[in-house]
């Protein structure tokens, strides 16, 4: 899932509602027990000693460790600990120097960059400003077809102007753009290695060269990727304390909690919610749950078919019971969701963007109000087909209680299981999407910004898989990421939410909190949703 990662990855940064967890529907008889919101934890004490090594679990194999193509929590929690941005985002949520130094906006549309010099690379080389730009620039490269076209929507050009300087011009000012530099929008290669890989760049036989606290070593395609200590990194500070990670690519969410209540895996990110319960009652280890910016929604693939319409759309979304999925899907580590992105995006203007919110409709509406919507409509004669994967344990109790919820108000629905490789495709191919009409995806924001998950919602966009186009919408939300000004990019956020919750192109569900397993005897691991862009496997060792 992408972003599902990807994207987006920052913890909430304001007070979240707590969750009344009331029994309900069909979700609640399918998924067992109700289940309590579980305690929060702000931080981990530091590590004190080394390790030998660390082995932990990826839901899935990453299907490229290209930085352009790390759309999905797999390759983005590995690249994380490999490959360093210009900037970077700390488990405290305050952006810091990494590959660059400094930078400045001399300029609306300039954004200059002073890069860090004696930074080896891990094949040996020195990064140069070659090497920057050329590793940003590969975004601007259609025939490459970047995941992160719409962070470099804006962008004119990227040069190297100095030894340790480079300059990215700007078609019309982006106030995000420098943020998003702390994510893998911003990641650095090597320009001679990944100009030998070729179109094995990022792939088992090709590799990648980047500057972070570990190095790829070794790539078994269907089993692992271990990542290598590098005791050449630039910040020996912050040099890992894990001397290597072996990633081991476990699907079944049963054998993953089981590896972990056997003492096999070190840890995971990806904790199935249907193993909360042992794994937090086991003596192995310590199940950790802090806040996140994630957005879980159905995805709309397709305007021409069953879910055409905008009421049928906020029909089934109001047939959904969403506090039942939470209690049955994810164990209560999550709350209600009442537009595409969550509380966790508020870095600025909080207020504003929270009386907004408040004023949104409530997405659990009656049975009878959306019934009338499907009359007003029509019921659609063919059924709604949703998308779901048994490699992750909440998405069928969700698409059994979306079933449920159509089927109460009058639309047939069907649901259709796909293996976790044919469902990842569902991402990047509009082939592998023919005849799906919903699926399922955890969403970050990058950085802590609506806009960097409404983006993905413009025409045109990667990851408008509906091809929906909404002008209007198109041009508050460009606004709002040209503007510096804060409340007035709230402003024009709340106007654009307004459209995109009337539409339901994205149905939200949930906010879900992010787990951590440690094994006993481990400490470091940052709680907050930062996995996806911060080297936190430098940070984990020996709690003596």
């Amino acid at each position: 899932m992408p972003r599902t990662t990807r994207t987006t990855v920052l913890a909430a940064l304001t007070v979240v509602t707590a969750l009344t967890l009331s029994a309900c529907s069909g979700v609640e008889k399918a998924g067992g027990k109700q289940s309590s919101k579980p305690e929060l934890t702000t931080t981990l004490p530091a590590a004190k000693g080394d390790v030998d090594g660390l082995r932990w679990a990826l839901y899935a194999e990453p299907s490229s460790l290209d930085p352009i193509y790390s759309n999905d929590f797999p390759p983005m929690e590995v690249l994380a600990n490999v490959c360093e941005s210009l900037l970077r985002i700390d488990p405290d949520f305050t952006f810091k120097p990494s590959l660059a130094t400094s930078w400045t906006t001399p300029d609306p549309l300039t954004w200059v960059y002073q890069l860090r010099d004696g930074v080896t690379l891990h094949s040996g080389a020195t990064m140069t400003a070659e090497d920057v730009a050329y590793s940003l620039g590969r975004n601007l490269d259609k025939s490459l077809g970047s995941y992160h076209d719409a962070v470099y929507k804006n962008v004119a050009s990227i040069k190297a102007t100095g030894p340790s300087q480079i300059t990215v011009r700007l078609k019309t000012p982006d106030a995000q753009f420098n943020q998003a530099m702390a994510t893998p929008a911003g990641r650095v290669i090597g320009q001679s290695a990944a100009k030998k890989a070729g179109k094995k760049l990022g792939r088992p036989d090709g590799g990648v060269d980047c500057t972070g606290p570990f190095r790829l070593a070794t790539w078994s395609a269907g089993k692992s990727i271990t990542i290598n200590r590098f005791d050449g990194y630039w910040d020996q500070a912050r040099k890992a304390k894990a001397a290597k990670v072996e990633f081991e690519f476990i699907r079944d969410p049963a054998a993953r909690t089981t590896a972990m209540l056997s003492g096999e895996l070190d840890g995971s990110w990806f904790v199935p919610a249907s193993g909360y319960a042992k794994l937090r009652a086991t003596d192995k280890g310590s199940l950790h749950f802090g806040r996140t910016s994630g957005s879980y929604v159905g995805m709309v693939t397709d305007l021409k078919g069953p879910l055409a319409d905008a009421k049928i759309r906020r029909a089934l979304s109001l047939a959904v019971d969403r506090q039942g999925i939470i209690s049955a899907a994810v164990s209560g580590a999550a709350e209600p969701l009442k537009a595409p992105t969550a509380p966790g995006t508020w870095g600025y203007a909080q207020q504003e963007l929270k009386a907004a919110y408040d004023a949104l409709p409530d997405p659990n509406g009656s049975v009878d109000e959306a019934k009338k919507l499907v009359k007003e409509a029509g019921a659609p004669s063919e059924p709604i087909t949703i998308a779901v994967t048994g490699s992750q344990s909440e998405m069928p109790i969700i698409g059994t209680e979306v079933k449920r919820a159509g089927e109460s108000i009058g639309l047939k629905v069907d649901i259709k299981t796909l293996p976790a490789d044919n469902y990842n495709a569902l991402y990047s191919d509009a082939k592998a999407r023919e005849g799906i009409d919903m699926l399922f995806s955890l969403w970050q924001a990058d950085y802590p910004d609506p806009t960097a998950l409404y983006q993905y919602l413009q025409s045109g966009d990667t990851f408008n898989f509906a091809q929906w186009s909404d002008p209007t919408f198109d041009k508050l939300i460009d606004e709002a990421k040209a503007a510096a000004d804060t409340t007035e990019r709230a402003k024009l956020i709340t106007q654009a939410q307004k459209i995109a919750v009337e539409q339901g192109i994205w149905m939200p569900l949930y906010s879900p909190f992010n787990p951590v397993f440690l094994k006993k005897g481990l400490t470091g691991a940052p709680i907050s949703s930062v996995q996806l862009t911060y080297p936190w496997a430098a940070d984990i060792g020996s709690a003596q």
